[in-house]
């Protein structure tokens, strides 16, 4: 898709969906990276990359699960044909490898690669060993958004996730038994309105169900917003475009009314406006 920035949302306070397609409904996969920089920025820290994947629909990483606290979660920003030879051969570069703690910083490079070759972007995400790296020595951090510049390539193990324009993929070596992807949904149009592919009512869980993309929809937002004490309107709709399918069953608008309905407005997290649920900070009003 054409990087274009989405001007009136900006102007309407949403600067975290300042590359939202502007059409009715759509995404695009390498947003997703944005979503995790969301959650560095609400908690102040590094987020659950496993966590992360999960509600994407990705398995989640052993390789991240082991490591623990010596897990090092960078980003690369490349095209896909670059990002389908790195899956297989890893990174290089002759004057140095760059990736990126911050995600925001390899998404511009994966829309400047996008922009100016025509292509299609991609976000590589990788999981190193910080207790087998030595600063100086294989690898120096410049500026202050921790972009990591190593001083040779990193071998297709430490590959982990490819975020492209219409899917992630998980491409580390094992996988985490816990925690499981979250549910996808399929529709498909019919007598003018989007149903689900299966039989409904369609299981979700031993208590929830549902019969239509709203449905389903809310059952997602709800369980998100159960997960997270408090979340960016990026993560709600990465989360849903990453678990409905096909996009045109989404409408942007339904999105924002989602939003509307179970969010109210928390704070202001630099420039990222967070929501909470909305039943539990009324809960919380009326008890004060």
């Amino acid at each position: 898709m054409p990087w274009k920035p989405n001007k009136r949302l900006v102007a309407q306070g949403f600067h975290d969906l300042k590359y939202l397609p502007r059409s009715r409904s759509g995404w695009d996969s390498t947003l997703a990276a944005l979503a995790y920089g969301m959650r560095m920025d609400v908690e102040s820290g590094s987020p659950d990359l496993n966590a992360w994947a999960a509600r994407h629909g990705a398995a989640a990483s052993q390789r991240y699960q082991r490591l623990g606290s010596d897990a090092l979660v960078l980003w690369h920003g490349t095209s896909r044909e670059r990002a389908e030879k790195v899956i297989e051969h890893g990174l290089f570069h002759k004057r140095g490898l760059w990736t990126a703690a911050d995600p925001s910083m390899a998404h511009s490079f994966c829309r400047s690669r996008s922009d100016r070759h025509a292509t299609e972007g991609a976000v590589v995400c990788l999981v190193l060993d910080r207790s087998a790296l030595t600063e100086g020595l294989d690898y120096d951090v410049d500026g202050p958004r921790n972009v990591y510049r190593f001083h040779a390539g990193l071998p297709p193990d430490v590959v982990e996730y490819v975020l492209l324009d219409d899917e992630i993929l998980f491409t580390g070596d094992a996988r985490a038994r816990e925690p499981r992807p979250w549910t996808t949904a399929k529709f498909k149009r019919e007598s003018g309105e989007w149903v689900p592919v299966q039989k409904t009512p369609v299981r979700y869980s031993e208590t929830e169900s549902y019969r239509s993309v709203e449905d389903f929809a809310r059952i997602c937002v709800n369980r998100l917003l159960g997960e997270l004490d408090e979340l960016t309107a990026l993560e709600v709709f990465s989360v849903l475009y990453a678990a409905v399918s096909p996009n045109d069953a989404l409408a942007h608008a339904e999105v924002f009314d989602l939003i509307e309905e179970l969010c109210v407005p928390h704070r202001r997290r630099y420039k990222w406006q967070t929501y909470r649920a909305r039943a539990s900070s009324e809960a919380l009003e009326r008890a004060v």
